[in-house]
């Protein structure tokens, strides 16, 4: 059989596949941009309008030089295998050539959205270190060919780059691939009951109104016109506001229940040589391999309802720079358990520090100004006010208080950090549970910060900055606070394991 260095050697074209997967990102980016345009043009012109007649014509002009641009792209897109490195060719009006060595590779990606599934090709993502984006993308290449590619290149970089301790520990733990956890149609049911509703409630919301609002220029008159049948059952506001939250709460509920199954259909997270692999979903499937020296924090979380079933939701951030896919920097797995949060924790991080230590707790000033400032004060105020319009009605403000009260009571219960000499783990939560793991050494800055109250109480906020973002442990006593400092430096000056 023909190695893949070899059938690659000479610049190749992607699978013909690849011009309809061009047209359909041009037509989502089409709708994207000029869907309130076309909604003006079709559906709000009046007739005799040149200048809308104008504006229709040129975003249609617009259209017809992008498709034939995104055709043309297809055509001007070759990619071969040459001294150890992965080049691209590309390019209509201007031509640009990247040479991509395979030891600067971190990650390579497969996805399979309908029609990938339907012709049986992969779309192939190839990033690198420090990349604001995947450094190269192929839109549809053979299923076999995108495998076969995509063991090559890690093989071949694994062999360039120097081996490490902790690689020398990966490589007996993890021999094989592993399944560590496998989602089945019970546990996307749960995920997806367990889910924000609020979130999709408020997505609902935005997506109806602006819909309308691009329809109709008053959406209150059609709203009443459309509902002038029932003005008897409408003039009891209690009775309208009740049968629109229980109407709009079964819609979210279905959406995100639909929304969890479609994303992670069949989900399979599993151990292999040098992290992790995910495989997921039904109409847009993908598959992720994360880079376990790229990772730089693992946290997992809980909610009232995901603790019934005893769930988590594990989310795995690597090293990005601030505009770099957030899918794929932030990786989410939901329906996680006890065993598989912690067997996780045990590829990514050395076995032997992953263990409680003692709790360290914030100051109890944290919890009274959190009191003050978002129950308290804003309690006060509301009640003052109401009482002069509404009279002893505004007493309802005051459960306010309570609530925040108790609230707060159940945060600073759960808000600690505890550290080790490899790890430092920030715990927090209201209402469900929140833990965050980091490696000391993958810390790339501390500060302190101290806000005039704390200067006043000699207290402080340390903040870890890491490639994927920042961690933060407020109100502890300045002593404290430098002190963790001054280690977490040494750890990073003192240890020279690579991770980039």
């Amino acid at each position: 059989m023909e190695s893949i260095s070899t059938k690659f050697s000479q610049p190749s074209r992607q699978s013909r596949v690849a011009i309809a997967i061009i047209l359909i990102k041009f037509v989502r980016f089409t709708i994207r941009t000029f869907w309130p345009i076309a909604l003006s043009f079709f559906i709000g012109r009046k007739a005799g309008n040149s200048f809308e007649d104008i504006i229709g014509y040129v975003a249609l002009g617009i259209a017809a030089i992008n498709l034939i641009g995104s055709v043309l792209t297809y055509f001007r897109f070759y990619f071969h295998i040459e001294d150890g490195a992965f080049i691209i060719d590309k390019g209509v009006l201007r031509r640009t050539k990247t040479n991509i060595p395979f030891e600067r590779i971190q990650t390579i990606n497969l996805q399979q959205n309908i029609v990938h599934q339907i012709f049986g090709v992969v779309s192939l993502e190839i990033d690198t270190a420090g990349a604001k984006k995947s450094e190269l993308t192929i839109d549809a290449l053979n299923k076999e060919d995108a495998e076969a590619i995509r063991q090559f290149i890690l093989e071949e970089r694994d062999q360039l780059v120097e081996d490490t301790p902790s690689a020398e520990t990966e490589e007996k733990q993890v021999v094989e691939e592993e399944i560590i956890l496998q989602l089945g149609i019970s546990d996307l049911i749960k995920i997806g009951v367990s889910q924000n509703h609020l979130r999709s409630m408020a997505i609902l919301f935005a997506f109806v109104f602006s819909t309308l609002n691009e329809l109709t220029d008053n959406i209150t008159d059609m709203v009443r016109e459309e509902l002038s049948d029932y003005q008897e059952a409408l003039s009891n506001g209690w009775v309208v506001f009740a049968g629109s939250v229980v109407i709009v709460g079964i819609i979210s509920f279905f959406y995100s229940l639909i929304n969890t199954v479609l994303k992670n259909y069949d989900l399979k997270l599993a151990a292999r040589k040098g992290g992790l692999r995910i495989v997921r979903g039904l109409l847009n499937k993908e598959e992720i391999s994360i880079n376990k020296s790229k990772v730089q924090n693992i946290s997992w979380s809980d909610n009232p309802l995901r603790r019934l079933f005893h769930m988590y939701t594990i989310q795995i951030e690597q090293a990005s720079s601030a505009q770099a896919d957030q899918l794929k920097a932030k990786i989410k797995i939901p329906g996680s358990y006890t065993e598989q949060v912690l067997r996780v924790l045990s590829i990514v991080f050395p076995k032997e520090f992953i263990r409680d230590e003692e709790k360290h707790r914030v100051s109890i000033l944290l919890k009274y100004r959190i009191f003050i400032f978002s129950g308290l004060l804003p309690a006060l105020m509301a009640g003052g006010i109401g009482y002069f319009t509404n009279g002893l009605v505004a007493l309802w403000a005051l459960l306010w208080i309570g609530f925040v009260w108790l609230s707060v009571t159940i945060y600073y219960k759960k808000r600690s950090f505890e550290l080790n000499d490899e790890i430092l783990k920030n715990n927090r939560g209201t209402f469900g549970n929140h833990y965050e793991v980091l490696q000391l050494y993958k810390v790339q800055a501390v500060s302190i910060k101290q806000s005039w109250y704390q200067r006043r109480k000699d207290l402080a906020s340390v903040v870890f900055h890491t490639a994927a973002g920042s961690l933060k442990i407020p109100f502890i006593p300045l002593e404290q606070a430098e002190a963790l400092e001054n280690f977490v430096l040494y750890k990073i000056e003192s240890d020279r394991r690579k991770w980039m």
